[in-house]
């Protein structure tokens, strides 16, 4: 940092890099832009940014977590986590994810390889807002009544819904109405039928659904919704229309889940439970944040 401060950049009176941005560009600006809103203890945190006009380069200093990203499964495929461990990972995302939303961000991507420890390993933090999405929209509506301050509510980068509707982040997490597209869809519905919409609002609801598969996959070491031939087509189609069936036993220390549905009394009821509400194709089904933290049952996940 202290090198770059040194040079000796162009100093006229043109055209920032920033504003002159291509495709890749405008994606590490937005980027930018969302993490500088970012103060939180469970998301990592952008200290600085450098334009290095002279290499047409810009550097973002980031905060430094020495214990690296969560290390979920081995070479067999089978979790390293223990239940327990499984449970403060999940309680710290959804507390990260609290903030993001009521910021009015979507995070869009969240998966393991995006969760980094503390180097104490006692925290987890959210990384990588490379496809995030701010929503105005959003903002306003979780502060209420237009209470809501901005660094800059002008900023074109942050006002840009059109993101939003492009398909974004990694296959595997992708939540049913971002690839809707691929829904079965029942050509004689009865009256009152709970089938899920064919067209669905792309909404913070899309990283409750990757939470979940984020959650099954610490518990399990796989993910709940696999093709046989690595096909995203034929991936996106069991997503859309296939249930997802948990293992016998769940974390390293083998705790048993009960089966899909165990009944109340099972000890993995309430893991199995919440799973449950999370992976809710029919996004007005889907449990939200908040019941999450308070609901019973699930509010012994994060006590």
């Amino acid at each position: 940092m202290n090198m770059l401060r040194r040079r000796n950049l162009p100093t006229s009176p043109h055209t920032p890099l920033t504003d002159k941005l291509g495709s890749l560009e405008q994606k590490i600006r937005k980027e930018i832009a969302i993490m500088k809103k970012c103060r939180h203890g469970h998301i990592v945190r952008l200290l600085e940014v450098i334009d290095d006009k002279l290499n047409e380069r810009i550097y973002m200093v980031m905060e430094y977590l020495g214990g690296g990203e969560i290390k979920w499964r081995n070479d067999q495929n089978e979790p390293v986590l223990r239940v327990d461990q499984c449970r403060r990972i999940c309680r710290d995302v959804i507390l990260g994810l609290e903030y993001l939303h009521y910021q009015g961000i979507i995070h869009r991507d969240i998966k393991p390889a995006n969760l980094l420890w503390t180097a104490d390993r006692q925290m987890v933090k959210i990384t990588d807002f490379g496809v995030s999405h701010f929503s105005y929209a959003q903002r306003l509506a979780a502060a209420g009544r237009g209470q809501v301050a901005l660094d800059d509510p002008n900023d074109p980068i942050l006002q840009d819904d059109s993101d939003l509707s492009k398909r974004a982040g990694t296959p595997p997490f992708l939540a049913p109405e971002v690839i809707s597209e691929y829904t079965s869809t029942d050509p004689s519905p009865s009256i009152g039928s709970t089938a899920v919409p064919h067209r669905q609002p792309i909404t913070k609801a899309i990283d409750v659904w990757a939470l979940g598969v984020t959650m099954y996959c610490l518990l399990f070491g796989n993910i709940p919704f696999r093709a046989p031939d690595s096909s995203e087509y034929v991936l996106y189609n069991v997503i859309c229309n296939h249930d997802w069936e948990p293992n016998e036993m769940m974390g390293c220390d083998n705790e048993e889940t009960g089966g899909r549905y165990p009944p109340v009394t099972h000890d993995g009821y309430v893991v199995m439970h919440l799973l449950d509400r999370f992976l809710q194709k029919d996004v007005r089904k889907r449990i939200t944040l908040d019941e999450a933290k308070v609901n019973t049952p699930s509010l012994q996940l994060l006590t």
